[in-house]
């Protein structure tokens, strides 16, 4: 029997996603086999490298900024990352964004 460590309960939906990464061109698939609103755990058929990247599904308009928490072979977990731009002040050059984040 497992232990379970996770602050909440994750709810399985084994539905199709897609992956982008920085630096890398287009879009990746995978499938996320559960999730909550902290984080999720995402298959994919290949090893994922990057520490960051979004996770968009297919029939929601929003995305997901994910940092990895733990990897095994081609399956991986991952905490959600909240990012919000500030408004910028009127003589600001536009040259800067400020972001805040939720580190897991």
């Amino acid at each position: 029997m497992m232990i379970e460590r996770r602050a909440m309960e994750r709810i399985p939906i084994n539905r199709a996603a897609r992956l982008s990464f920085d630096g890398i061109r287009g879009t990746h698939p995978c499938v996320v086999r559960d999730i909550n609103a902290l984080g999720a755990c995402i298959s994919t058929p290949y090893y994922v490298f990057a520490n960051e990247f979004v996770l968009s599904s297919e029939g929601h308009s929003g995305i997901f900024i994910c940092r990895v928490v733990w990897r095994k072979v081609t399956l991986c977990g991952v905490c959600f990352l909240l990012r919000h731009r500030w408004p910028k002040p009127a003589n600001d050059s536009g040259e800067l964004t400020s972001v805040a984040r939720h580190d897991c």
